[in-house]
């Protein structure tokens, strides 16, 4: 087994990056709460991404990089003879990056790197994503590059909001802030989804990871790529789901649907 998962991280690595966002926001100054003062200044934060277009795109969460007014994507360093280092040899090399298109009601964002060719991770076929699947996440928890955790599927399609159309994959492989935007990866290499939040009542990992499906993923780039905005299809019609209290204040037959 150890032989496998060290075969895999070797193929994972070189296609997943940190990103490194930097601009202006506010922070308040002062000791005591009658004093304080809003005061806007320099900010940064990290988190992850990973190549899914050999040609220099990469894919991130949009919360990631919404706001910055800089973005820059650390890769493995470049070797002699042409190849990508591994993740595993400590060495990087910084390039900025520039915002192909933001999807921010689905949380997810395309970057590209002009005058890149990386190696890309393929997307997994969401249908055969099973619950039990043993997955793996790749990223940068608080800052801390090249960090691995693993778990299973614990949920093929969670609704957290049943008002919500938007769907995850749940997982219990541990995922921390600096996670945003790295790939939940199978046994096989393939991105089942892009881990993008966490439900917890100590602000840590509490084993309820959820990651956007490679379903939605895939539909995202291409209209990224193509458009820079998601388009969507509209029909004048909206959805909204049955509540008990909503079937008894309308007097409906059953409470459900």
């Amino acid at each position: 087994m150890n032989e496998s998962v060290d075969a895999l991280t070797r193929k994972v690595w070189p296609s997943v990056v940190q990103i490194q966002v930097s601009g202006y926001g506010a922070r308040t100054e002062g000791s005591r709460a009658d004093t304080r003062t809003a005061v806007v200044g320099p900010q940064s934060s990290t988190g992850s991404g990973f190549v899914i277009d050999p040609d220099g795109y990469i894919m991130t969460d949009a919360h990631v990089v919404s706001g910055g007014r800089r973005v820059e994507v650390v890769l493995p360093a470049e070797n002699a003879d042409g190849s990508l280092s591994t993740a595993l040899s400590g060495k990087s090399y910084t390039i900025a990056a520039r915002i192909v298109g933001i999807a921010t009601e689905l949380d997810l964002a395309l970057l590209k790197l002009d005058g890149q060719k990386l190696p890309a991770l393929p997307l997994a076929t969401y249908s055969q994503v099973r619950q039990g699947e043993t997955v793996f996440a790749f990223g940068s928890p608080i800052g801390m590059r090249n960090s691995l955790t693993h778990g299973l599927i614990s949920a093929v399609a969670r609704q957290v909001d049943v008002d919500s159309p938007l769907i995850y994959v749940q997982t219990d492989a541990p995922i921390n802030p600096g996670n945003s935007g790295g790939p939940l990866v199978n046994i096989r290499g393939e991105v089942v989804g892009i881990n993008t939040f966490i439900v917890s009542q100590s602000g840590g990992n509490d084993g309820l990871g959820f990651a956007i499906p490679s379903a939605t993923i895939r539909t995202v780039f291409r209209q990224l790529k193509q458009y820079g905005v998601v388009r969507r299809q509209e029909i004048g019609a909206t959805f909204q789901t049955v509540t008990p209290d909503m079937a008894a204040a309308l007097g409906l037959v059953r409470n459900y649907g």
